[in-house]
């Protein structure tokens, strides 16, 4: 399939039309998801395959669809921080062991092949990447203080040099993302496999008490993500440093361009966490799986992932790629670093966590509480209140004990 026709295939999706070919297979994704040289190439190696790019609200599209049991894709794109969401419909997608997956799981990421499965083992998605997190930070103003990156290896070292840094420069780009960083270092996150709310407990008080005491240590510049005023302080060094995933680095290219070289990446202070990744799964409307699971393998093993980290930087859930030299390459960016190194070995030590179907939509009350006491002072024990009574009752609502 040529660029034009890809093109065309996607303007169909944004026109609300039909989608899906009885007589081949449709394969949804969003704009970036994949690379889109690989899905050219598979669309050349699997006659009848139509990659169809989705454009805004794909978890909105998906969910609407599948319940209406209409124009469903044979294969679709899950992200990760959603897939956990489509579990109480699991039996709308294949099981992709019934397709001999067990068998490819020892070529990719362990903690990345559970996190695409249900509490009750039904796997529906396939890893594509993962987002394992690091430490960027400003060699030059870490210099000024004689700090070295690499050996801020816990919260409380990083906070340290935060504390040295201020006022000429504030370590933390804002508290939400403490708070996302420290549960994702977590085994435990707000609900537990047997349902039961547990955002009450000491792992979660524990995040929450970094990301206030960041407040309380006058670190925090609390600036929200994504805008202009986080680009120019990265850019300037006021914000010096930022906890990120692996994908963090091209967003750092693009929008702080003028302070490429000044850059390096050490390992999460804390310990290793992974922030963003995704999947392919296999809805129970394809009339051919076992062709889809041969689509979906071949996308997806370690050459093509190669390909994807070359192309859209979506790093690979194969660690058998890792060491590749495509991807070992010195970086300009970060002083010539290889920073793949660093994210390999945070990749690889990612506790394994249960994501359940609510977690995203507990998760913003803590964010939003966050936001309240670093923006309008709101006393943080009062903001932890707030929280977890608001958390109880969707707790309580969705049936969670």
């Amino acid at each position: 399939m040529n660029r034009r026709a890809f093109l065309a295939l996607a303007g169909l999706v944004a026109a609300g039309c039909a989608t899906e070919d009885r007589d081949g297979l449709t394969l949804w994704m969003w704009s970036g998801g994949l690379s889109e040289k690989l899905l050219e190439e598979a669309s050349r190696q699997f006659p009848g395959l139509k990659p169809l790019q989705v454009g805004a609200a794909f978890k909105s599209k998906l969910m609407t669809n599948l319940a209406g049991r209409s124009h469903v894709p044979d294969i679709t794109g899950l992200k990760g921080e959603d897939i956990s969401a489509f579990f109480p419909n699991a039996d709308q997608f294949v099981d992709l062991k019934s397709l001999g997956a067990e068998r490819l799981r020892p070529q990719y990421l362990d903690w990345k092949w559970q996190q695409g499965s249900t509490a009750e083992g039904k796997m529906i998605g396939f890893p594509i990447d993962t987002g394992p997190t690091g430490l960027f930070y400003r060699q030059d103003v870490f210099d000024t203080r004689g700090i070295k990156g690499d050996s801020l290896r816990t919260w409380e070292d990083y906070f340290d040099a935060g504390v040295e840094l201020k006022p000429n420069a504030l370590m933390i780009l804002n508290l939400r993302m403490v708070f996302i960083m420290a549960m994702a270092q977590s085994k435990r996150q707000l609900v537990d496999e047997g349902g039961r709310f547990i955002g009450d407990q000491d792992h979660v008080r524990h995040a929450w008490d970094l990301a206030v005491k960041a407040q309380q240590l006058g670190i925090n510049a609390a600036m929200q993500d994504g805008s202009p005023d986080v680009n120019a302080a990265l850019t300037t060094g006021k914000v010096p440093s930022m906890i990120g995933a692996s994908w963090a680095a091209a967003d750092l290219k693009s929008g702080a361009p003028d302070s490429a070289g000044t850059w390096r990446v050490a390992l999460t202070p804390g310990g290793a966490a992974n922030y963003g990744g995704s999947f392919l799964g296999i809805t129970k409307y394809c009339r051919e799986p076992d062709k889809a699971f041969e689509v979906i393998t071949w996308l997806l093993n370690a050459d093509r992932q190669t390909q994807g980290f070359l192309d859209l930087n979506l790093f690979p859930s194969t660690p058998d790629t890792f060491a590749r030299p495509e991807l070992r390459q010195p970086d300009d960016f970060f002083g010539g670093q290889v920073i793949v190194d660093t994210f390999a070995e945070s990749a690889k030590q990612v506790p394994i966590a249960y994501l359940s179907p609510y977690e995203v939509r507990l998760s913003i009350l803590f964010h939003d509480e966050l936001s309240s006491v670093e923006t309008l002072g709101k006393p943080p024990e009062e903001a932890w209140r707030d929280a977890q009574d608001k958390a109880r009752r969707i707790a309580d609502h969705v049936g969670l004990t």
